[in-house]
């Protein structure tokens, strides 16, 4: 066999070979995953120990100076039921939002509620929340923000009884 014969297989060969880790490569590797570890956790901001949803809404501001304020109906936040999770902002377009509901006193699930956007500022989400016949149930509510570079948001804290 010729030299030249011998260089084009080789040649063919590592073209072939590059080709396939390319396509492996898009199949197997999670480059979202990458992207998201690179921004890190995200950053909360919590709201107010002295700010009750049972009795009225609370506010944050985070760090982008983005205002969120929080109110729950029916505002005894009873389990089983629905709830409407209404949110005011300073910020009339926002996008990526996402309000994440889980238990910290034990583990419940996760909830993730999309959020409709309802115009000037206001937006809306609406869940159910399971009930535990332990009682006394302490939750977070989480507004997250995606940005390009890093995730911020505001951390909502309330309780619930049986």
């Amino acid at each position: 066999m010729s030299e030249k014969k011998q260089n084009n297989i080789k040649s063919t060969i590592l073209q072939l070979g590059l080709v396939l880790l390319i396509v492996l490569g898009y199949f197997l590797i999670d480059f979202n995953g990458i992207y998201q570890s690179l921004k890190g956790e995200v950053k909360y901001i919590t709201q107010n120990e002295q700010c009750d949803l049972h009795d009225s809404y609370c506010s944050i501001r985070i760090q982008d100076g983005t205002i969120f304020t929080l109110s729950i109906e029916p505002k005894s936040i009873p389990l089983m039921k629905p709830l409407t999770f209404s949110i005011k902002s300073n910020k009339d377009n926002l996008e990526n939002l996402t309000l994440n509901i889980y238990s910290t006193n034990m583990f419940m699930g996760e909830f993730y509620l999309p959020i409709k956007n309802l115009g000037n500022g206001n937006y809306q989400a609406i869940g159910t929340l399971p009930t535990c016949p332990v009682g006394g149930m302490h939750w977070n509510a989480d507004i997250k923000i995606e940005k390009a570079t890093e995730n911020i948001g505001a951390r909502f804290q309330f309780k619930t009884d049986i």
